[in-house]
């Protein structure tokens, strides 16, 4: 793997879990269970956000890097992801929930703190048809439900709902091929090597490892690949 980033500080959690219930009902913010519980600790989401960032700079203008680059968040639960990476990559970014209740609860949230993001009730699928593919900095983010995915030999992301690597061929067929980045949510337990038999044929560029502060298995990883013409199934 080509850069590890190094671990962050321990995590102060989830803006909005920072602050009493009274005070999160003043603000007019919603939160669900299942939301709470997936929701991901600000300082990590901006550091995925920092370090696409430092990747989208190193493509070359004459690679078709000029304009704004595509930035989807195909499984958007809480929408705190999106609207980090868009306030760090100063874009718009598209995201689906297929949840009713969870896309209803975020698309208020997102309102609420002026987001720049655009949330859809709709399948990851309809969304890439949605939206063609820009250039080769164009991102994708990936935390697909982990539900069967979780194994007494860890996190198998060949069983995540739906499977990693359809995800990842989905991506690749709406591209027609193209380039892209891919960043993925994992926990710090990977069953059966699948973090690099999903990406087989595909680079690893960056890997981001908050400190951990729970037992092993229930810790945060962040991946990010360039996701090649190549490559896939």
């Amino acid at each position: 793997m080509r850069s590890r980033t190094p671990h962050l500080r321990p995590p102060r959690g989830p803006l909005a879990l920072r602050h009493p219930r009274h005070r999160l009902a003043a603000t007019g913010i919603r939160l669900l269970g299942r939301t709470t519980i997936e929701c991901c600790v600000d300082e990590y989401a901006a550091a995925v956000a920092e370090a696409l960032t430092a990747l989208h700079a190193t493509v070359a203008d004459g690679e078709g890097g000029d304009g704004e680059p595509l930035v989807l968040d195909l499984f958007c639960g809480s929408g705190n992801f999106s609207h980090h990476l868009a306030t760090r990559l100063g874009v718009t970014v598209h995201a689906a929930e297929l949840d009713p209740a969870v896309h209803d609860a975020t698309a208020h949230n997102l309102t609420r703190v002026g987001a720049r993001t655009r949330l859809y009730l709709s399948d990851y699928r309809d969304l890439l048809g949605k939206h063609p593919a820009c250039g080769p900095r164009d991102t994708y983010f990936v935390e697909p439900p982990w539900g069967p995915a979780f194994t007494p030999a860890g996190l198998d992301l060949t069983r995540t709902s739906p499977p990693v690597p359809d995800i990842l061929d989905d991506i690749r067929r709406a591209r027609a091929g193209l380039p892209c980045l891919v960043a993925i949510k994992t926990n710090d337990h990977i069953a059966h090597d699948s973090l690099a038999r999903s990406f087989a044929g595909h680079r690893h560029l960056r890997t981001i490892t908050p400190a951990a502060t729970l037992p092993h298995g229930a810790n945060m990883d962040f991946h990010i690949f360039r996701l090649d013409g190549g490559g896939g199934r």
